[in-house]
């Protein structure tokens, strides 16, 4: 016959024993659901990582005068380079224009989308967002980079290498001014792990 001492001692390992289980259980779907699954995803929809300053450099505003990203700092900014000759430009803009008004929506104050245009002159991209938004959408900065000289900053910052330069590609920069991930080609910029990945950064 068990001492019922030892039955107790039995049954409270067993308990701490089933409990572990349970929580290790809970941890593991945890982890699946806010980790594995989220980093599947970005590298799904193709998210670059990187971790350096952001350029510093002027762009050329709507009013004629230059700027710097770095006045956004405490933002998340969304810095596109495009052009209007550019289909796939072309085509991801909408999206890109639906998920900046939904974040600046939520999140006022804290994101910031730039498109920052190859073309050579205004006419041509006022004539784009004319013809396609009715005129320029307030929650989108338009700049103008004719030389290059900005986008290839990015290029060259965010891969240590500086490569042949095409549109459209995209880089995200956090809070603290650091360049954190870029984007080749274009996307639909309403897919949810975007919008997800964004937020992390914005909450952060």
């Amino acid at each position: 016959m068990v001492p019922p001492r030892t039955l107790r001692g039995v049954k409270v390992t067993v308990l701490v024993a089933l409990s572990m289980a349970i929580l290790g259980a809970i941890l593991a779907k945890a982890y699946d659901r806010f980790v594995a699954q989220p980093r599947l995803a970005e590298e799904a929809f193709d998210i670059q990582r990187a971790n350096v300053p952001a350029p510093d450099v002027p762009l050329l505003g709507r009013d004629g005068k230059p700027f710097s990203l770095s006045q956004y700092r405490g933002a998340v900014v969304f810095v596109n380079f495009w052009a209007t000759w550019c289909p796939p430009c072309r085509e991801e803009m909408p999206s890109m224009v639906q998920l900046a008004r939904e974040l600046a929506r939520e999140h006022p104050g804290k994101f910031r989308m730039v498109a920052v245009s190859a073309d050579s002159g205004w006419p041509e991209v006022d004539g784009y967002f004319a013809y396609t938004f009715r005129g320029t959408p307030q929650e989108l900065v338009v700049a103008l980079d004719p030389e290059g000289s900005v986008a290839r900053a990015y290029y060259c910052t965010a891969r240590g290498v500086c490569p042949d330069i095409k549109f459209p590609e995209t880089y995200i920069v956090d809070k603290a001014g650091r360049l954190v991930a870029y984007i080749v080609n274009s996307r639909d910029w309403t897919d949810p792990v975007a919008r997800r990945f964004l937020e992390r950064l914005i909450e952060g």
